[in-house]
Formats: structure tokens, sequence, C-alpha cells
């Protein structure tokens, strides 16, 4: 295992003009209200539409924080909430997962594709991380986040099956990913 690095219980941050900082208890609802969305949890596994239930399950995700073994972020613009993502899978040395990523429907792009570089910044340049590893995968079915993914640097390197669906496995090298973050900032006129 690593030696880890741990972020701050009271983490929180801004870049690209937006703010973000841990998930809390308080952020349950918006939680539920990203996930059960018909539209935006076509891809993602269920959750239940029971916010005492997604309490609780931020109050074990705490000890897993306070570990350094996961990070779950939430990013807001102008005081409001519009997205979440995560870091995790980070026991193994110079890896991390970067996941459960999903935003309002209505949030500018510039500000989703933050919400997917940011965790990644965090991991490569906070927590010392080499390359990430996406061991869960992303549905075949989800051209966007493929496209996505291949832009900022992320490669296929195989693909697992859940039942009928096939969920493609992706890698990417720190040195890719700052390749193509330096694209997509001056494409999206991304400012620091």
């Amino acid at each position: 295992m690593d030696n880890l690095v741990v972020l701050p219980e009271n983490y929180n941050s801004i870049k690209y003009g937006i703010n973000f900082r841990f998930v809390t208890e308080e952020d349950a609802s918006f939680i539920i209200k990203l996930r059960t969305d018909d539209t935006l949890s076509r891809y993602i596994h269920s959750t239940p539409n029971d916010v005492n239930k997604q309490i609780d399950w931020i109050r074990e995700y705490k000890k897993k924080e306070r570990l350094g073994l996961e990070y779950y972020f939430v990013f807001y613009k102008d005081g409001m909430p519009f997205g979440v993502n995560r870091l995790y899978h980070m026991s193994e040395k110079g890896k991390f997962t970067s996941g459960s990523w999903i935003c309002l429907p209505d949030a500018k792009i510039e500000d989703v594709v933050a919400s997917s570089l940011i965790p990644r910044i965090i991991a490569f340049e906070m927590l010392n991380k080499e390359i990430e590893f996406g061991v869960e995968g992303c549905h075949e079915d989800n051209k966007k986040v493929i496209k996505f993914n291949k832009m900022i640097g992320l490669k296929i390197k195989g693909y697992r099956m859940e039942g009928n669906n096939k969920f493609y496995t992706f890698n990417l090298l720190k040195e890719d990913f700052y390749t193509n973050k330096i694209k997509i900032e001056k494409l999206l006129n991304m400012n620091e």
C-alpha cells in the first residue's frame, strides 16, 4: 500500500471558478436527486430513493475519507451544487479510480468538464498518483462519456461483463492527462 496522503477533513477549494468540497450529510438530497434521475442515472449503479439511506452511506464513507482511501466531492457554482465526483480504489500503489461523476443537465459544459478534471488533478498532484485505472468501467452505450474519456487521454484496456452489459475499462497515465488537459483548457477557455 502507498504511504497515503490524507486530505484534511474540512477540505474545500476553488479551481476554474468552481467551489468544491467533500460531500456532507447535508448533500444527501442533492445526491439522491442526481442518482435517481432516469436520464442521468441510466448508466450508473442504482441508488435507493431514500435520503436517510444516503445519509447513512455518507456517514460510512467519511470513515474512508479520514483514512485517505476515498474522497467524494460536490461541486458548486454561484452557491448552487451542480455535480459530484469521487476518487477511490486508492489503496493500490500509485493508482486511483475517478468515478460516480454526475452533473445536472443544465450545468455549463466548462463546469461539467472541470468537475471531471479537478479530482484527477488532486489525485496526480496532491496524492502522488501516477495512473488512473477504471476497474468498474463505462457502459458501452454511454457514448458521450467514452468520447470524453478518450479526449482526456484515457485508453481502453479491456472490458468486463455484468449480465448482458459490457463495460469498457480504461487507464490514464499522468503524462497523457496533462497533455490533454492543456488542450481542453484552451479549447474551453478555462482559466485556472
